[in-house]
């Protein structure tokens, strides 16, 4: 998905904001609307979306489900493109991740740094295993969990897109190895992670709140970075945290 958007969720690039500092929040209410309604950040459903410091992990039970798969959205992981892919989620706890140095698809020293501390602050805290991976493997059983990549190729109007590149044989939801692409320039900046965070939790199995059960509004705080409305939090939250525990 897009920051998988149509489930995902895109952000419209020509609306991206500037990359995120201290008071670096969308000006006025209607450019935030304009902004967001068309933030589909993408993952095969509709396209898919951490850098502030996440203090702990949700103690209490998840009051919605919000992972792949949900009574409300459960298709089968299969191969995906760039335009075209379903929320899939990776296949166990120890998630290897790489960010793309080809010219092609390169980030940035500074967006390879927001990634890694996003990351860190985010998604380490869970029961997931995040761990950087200097030399990625692309065949085989021990592929590389995640391909970060900086490029506008196939985002037209969206900020970020997720899709699956090796699905599981065999399985219903998991993949072996996903790509992740996010606008250049300063996508992986932007509002303080929170695009990379939001297209990170596609990767997981985490799926916007129209995919959800019960079915959230797409900008519900309780959300986190996979919100898909008016607003970009930097955080994964409490109840995605809880989501990724019971799953892995």
């Amino acid at each position: 998905m897009s920051h998988r958007q149509q489930s995902g969720a895109d952000l419209s690039a020509d609306q991206r904001p500037e990359p995120a500092t201290p008071s670096s929040r969308i000006e006025g209410e209607k450019r935030r609307r304009t902004t967001l309604l068309r933030r589909k950040l993408a993952v095969g459903i509709a396209p898919a979306i951490a850098l502030l410091m996440l203090p702990t992990v949700a103690a209490a039970d998840h009051i919605y489900d919000g992972i792949i798969p949900t009574a409300t959205y459960g298709p089968a992981c299969i191969n995906g493109t760039v335009t075209d892919s379903p929320v899939c989620r990776t296949d166990n706890a120890s998630v290897y991740w790489y960010a793309d140095s080809n010219d092609y698809a390169a980030l940035e020293q500074n967006d390879k740094d927001a990634l890694s501390g996003m990351l860190s602050a985010q998604y380490q805290p869970t029961d997931l295993t995040v761990t950087h991976e200097s030399n990625p493997v692309f065949s085989g059983s021990g592929e590389t969990d995640i391909i970060y990549q900086e490029e506008t190729d196939g985002l037209t109007g969206l900020y970020g897109i997720t899709w699956c590149d090796d699905a599981v044989n065999g399985e219903l939801y998991t993949c072996d190895q996903t790509y992740i692409r996010i606008v250049t320039p300063d996508g992986y900046r932007v509002e303080g992670g929170s695009v990379a965070c939001h297209e990170t939790g596609h990767a997981v199995g985490l799926v916007h709140g129209t995919e959800a059960y019960p079915v959230l509004d797409p900008g519900d705080d309780r959300l986190g970075c996979m919100e898909n409305a008016e607003e970009f939090p930097p955080n994964l939250g409490n109840n995605s945290a809880h989501l990724i525990n019971g799953v892995y």
